[in-house]
């Protein structure tokens, strides 16, 4: 049904209906109109007006533009005369009742461990208390006069990273634009008068929290707030109190949205809307407005904050003045004074200083395919991959790009939510929190290959702003010292384990912080060396114990000494001591008692204190995300293939760490421990098993694929051929259970590493042909969209084509290791980062004509083997620092 009236919608657009959002298709020259490069930029000629009084639905808020910069951000819907701006923070989290530690459940693991050895069912009656989920700042609207018109079109600008509207009426043609400023912190929009000279004339209100998507269905409904205006009409506000929950730490904060707002010519004025404000939550007397008559010009300056301190929410109606919006107030006063000259203000030079910084990682690097079309609109290209089962090259082309836009915009302050960093609904899909054993990985896969250094530093930050919590993870769930446990999911603000029921036993999810340190550990093979800013996204106090390279704390002078440096060192400073610690866990979790024998049976016998010959450590509990075994019910098993995997993983980088920053560096320890690790296990059909123990059968119907991280986003197959047979095995046998585009996405990256140019192109067509995408070319959660808003495949699918188009190691760079079989026969791609301290200046190829060419300059002194998968030719070349070389191959299917 989704399908079909998505079809259905994008046919509409041939029909001409005055008022709804709904213009005829190619009345214009729209690139030539707007952009001077259409090549990076989309646009769609259909618009979703959410309504102003009563509640939305979803749909109509996922159909908006957005703007970001990793912190700040916007959701334009485009409305041409009730167009609304909701505003963003990725900090925003709506508290909920559940607790906010990590519950001490160590003392159950020894019976737990017990009831694995001899396959007995692990049951209790314990809840799913989530973390808290992510909300939207507030709405503002903008009213304006309806007039019949023609020649609509809203558009995302990735060149200028600015989102927009054009329209003509009667009396011309009108635009209105918006940008988040990754240079200023605030979002920034302009309404110009008509291009015949007729003037603005507008009322902005902020739109009541009722009308929202999902309202009543979370915590909102427990929380008070107020829209307010100045005296003069200067700035319209949002200001709430969050609810006032006993275990939050949030229960006397709050969160507000301060617009500030300039005319240029004309009258500016505070007004009330006719209608009352109804919900139960809003303490306010009226429901204010600002109404501007007759500018030439109107500017809003928009910033978003939240506060632990607001004090008492019984306190909160009889408040006249809140700090938070001052505060906010004088940021957006700032920005304007910087941009004002002899009285007026220069969007242009916000928007230049913005831009400039902006295309500085955005422009490293660009995909051209053959066959694009940047005169069509997103949603006529979307229709036309519709049911196709062969890729088009203009989708892929301007998805790509798209999903860089959103990656950009999404990170810098941390890393993209399931949401990205957007929502217009209250209580959303999965609370919009990282989900870490999965979700965070597919939409990071591009994070150092994308050559943008912002996405590191956003990354590291989000980590450094979490680990303390998973120190107290491992203690209170393992009762391990001077360790640390990622859990699976985190707001943002709080990453202890609070989901212990057994159905979901995230308290036993050993592998994930290696996976979550992985990333940074690529960005040591990608940049070298490099340095994390230290910032107000993390609290260096915090971290005294977790950067410890020993069990004992940092000292309050040492924390102050790296503080005063303003960064931290990836390598000694961040990864060396989380690694070590990292590292403690795994040693922690395998003893002697718990064993594999030589043929694959896990065994316990107590007392045992060393492993015999042909033994390895039994892993148990382990948690193969988030799957159980056919002939098992509790997902809490032994020996996932992941464990084993991220286990060699965390001491393998741990090992090569140590020794990069002290060759004598005694590593021996931590390198039995990687021999005496469980060896995997194949089953009947010589694929790869999830769970290396015979005693736990495959369970091939599910979406996820945890087992083969040993192919990706480790690189255990690239040196062994039966491992990789194995896994290739693996994949044809599983068979997602329902329509999540996380599997697809993760299928895609695993079947690029394996080279399988089949399974990459499967995976993509399914995710690109049956509606996953939103007009803005943002995407759903399910690839049928009948899901949440997601940003897994958006953002993940850069990830997937770095990954198909190059593949790259110390010392190696093999092009075309999995190129699509169709929307890809031709193109060139040029910036990507690999893993060798070198860049791929340009990489061409052309299937036609059977000719391939790759330009790389080396940032260092090095030796590296230049190939194709594609064809039979191998180039070895030393380069020394900054050298570019070029090389040519004949290509072939």
């Amino acid at each position: 049904m989704g399908i079909v009236m998505r079809i259905l919608g994008v046919i509409l657009t041939v029909l001409q209906t005055i008022g709804s959002g709904l213009v005829p298709i190619n009345t214009f020259n729209w690139a030539e109109d707007l952009f001077s490069d259409s090549s990076k930029a989309s646009y769609s000629q259909m618009y979703y007006e959410l309504q102003q009084n009563g509640k939305n639905n979803t749909d109509i808020w996922r159909q908006g533009m957005i703007s970001g910069n990793g912190l700040q951000g916007v959701i334009t819907s485009g409305a041409p005369y009730s167009d609304t701006l909701i505003y963003q923070n990725m900090h925003f989290i709506m508290p909920n009742k559940n607790v906010r530690y990590c519950p001490d459940t160590a003392h159950e693991l020894e019976s737990v461990k017990q009831n694995i050895a001899e396959s007995k069912d692990i049951t209790d009656n314990a809840s799913y208390d989530d973390v808290y989920a992510f909300h939207p700042g507030a709405a503002l609207r903008i009213s304006q006069t309806r007039l019949p018109y023609l020649k609509y079109v809203r558009y995302t600008d990735y060149e200028s990273a600015q989102v927009g509207v054009q329209y003509t009426n009667m009396l011309g043609k009108w635009q209105r634009a918006t940008f988040t400023s990754q240079t200023d912190g605030v979002t920034i929009t302009k309404i110009s008068k008509s291009n015949l000279g007729a003037k603005v004339n507008l009322t902005l209100s902020v739109d009541d929290i009722s009308t929202f998507a999902n309202y009543g269905n979370g915590s909102e409904v427990d929380m008070k707030y107020k829209k307010l205006t100045g005296d003069e009409g200067e700035y319209i506000a949002m200001v709430a109190h969050y609810p006032s929950y006993e275990n939050s730490e949030l229960k006397n904060g709050g969160y507000a949205t301060v617009v500030y707002v300039i005319n240029e010519g004309g009258s500016k004025k505070t007004d009330k809307l006719l209608k009352k404000v109804k919900d139960s939550q809003h303490c306010g007397e009226e429901d204010p407005a600002i109404k501007i008559s007759g500018a030439d010009n109107v500017y809003l300056i928009a910033v978003t904050g939240r506060t632990y301190d607001m004090g008492n929410i019984d306190d909160f109606a009889h408040m006249k003045d809140y700090d938070i919006v001052d505060s906010l107030l004088g940021k957006t006063k700032a920005v304007a004074d910087k941009y004002t000259q002899d009285g007026v203000f220069s969007y242009e030079k916000a928007l230049g200083e913005h831009a400039d910084a902006f295309n500085a990682e955005y422009n490293k690097m660009t995909l051209e395919l053959d066959g694009k079309d940047s005169r069509t609109s997103n949603e006529r290209l979307v229709l036309s991959q519709m049911a196709n089962k062969k890729i088009k090259s203009a989708l892929a082309e301007r998805a790509f790009y798209s999903g860089r836009y959103a990656y950009l915009c999404a990170g810098g302050s941390s890393t993209p939510r399931l949401y990205g960093m957007w929502t217009g609904e209250w209580a959303p899909g999965w609370g919009s929190k990282y989900t870490m054993d999965a979700n965070v990985n597919l939409q990071t896969s591009s994070m150092n290959t994308g050559n943008m250094e912002s996405s590191y530093i956003g990354y590291a930050s989000f980590i450094l702003r979490q680990v303390p919590d998973w120190e107290e993870n491992a203690k209170a769930t393992h009762g391990f010292s001077d360790a640390i446990q990622a859990p699976v999911n985190t707001d943002g603000d709080k990453a202890v384990i609070t989901e212990t029921c057994y159905p979901y036993p995230f308290r036993y999810w050993n592998a994930g912080t290696s996976w979550m340190l992985q990333p940074l550990y690529e960005t040591l093979l990608c940049y070298g060396d490099v340095k994390i800013p230290i910032t107000d996204e993390f609290d260096m106090k915090a971290l005294k114990s977790v950067l410890s390279l020993t069990a004992e704390d940092l000292t309050d002078e040492e924390i102050a000494a790296m503080s005063r440096k303003g960064y931290l060192d990836l390598r000694s400073e961040i990864l060396l001591p989380l690694l070590i610690k990292g590292a403690n866990y795994w040693d922690q979790i395998m003893t002697p008692e718990y064993y594999t024998d030589s043929a694959g049976n896990v065994h316990y016998e107590k007392g045992k204190t060393q492993l015999l010959e042909g033994e390895t450590y039994a892993i148990l509990p382990s948690y193969s995300p988030e799957n159980n075994p056919a002939n098992y019910p509790s997902p809490s098993v032994a020996n996932a293939a992941i464990d084993i995997s991220a286990c060699k993983s965390n001491l393998e980088m741990l090992i090569d760490i140590m020794k990069s920053l002290d060759s004598n560096a005694d590593t021996a320890y931590w390198q039995a421990l990687i021999a005496d690790l469980p060896v995997y296990l194949y089953d009947e059909t010589g694929a790869l098993k999830e769970w290396a123990a015979n005693e736990f059968e495959e369970n091939n119907l599910h979406r996820h694929l945890s087992h083969l991280y040993c192919v990706w986003p480790m690189f255990e197959t690239q040196k062994d051929e039966a491992l990789k047979n194995a896994c290739i095995r693996a994949i044809e046998n599983r068979a997602s259970e329902n329509q999540a585009s996380h599997a697809l996405v993760h299928r895609a990256l695993i079947a690029a590493r394996l080279k399988d140019s089949a399974a990459v192109t499967d995976s993509l067509v399914n995710l690109m042909n049956h509606g996953i995408y939103y007009d803005s070319l943002m995407t759903n959660h399910d690839y049928d969209r009948n899901s949440c808003y997601c940003t897994d495949f958006g953002i993940g699918y850069l990830g997937i084509i770095n990954e198909s188009l190059i593949y790259s190691y110390t010392g190696e760079i093999e092009a075309l290791p999995a190129l699509p079989d169709s929307g890809f026969d031709k193109g060139e791609i040029k910036g990507v980062r690999t893993r060798s301290r070198a860049v791929v200046d340009s990489l061409k190829w052309d299937i036609s004509t059977g000719n391939g060419e790759m330009t790389v300059t080396s940032e260092i002194a090095q030796t590296i083997k230049l190939s194709c998968a594609m064809s039979d030719e191998t180039f070895t070349l030393s380069f020394a620092p900054g050298e570019t070389k070029t090389v040519s191959f004949s290509i072939y299917r």
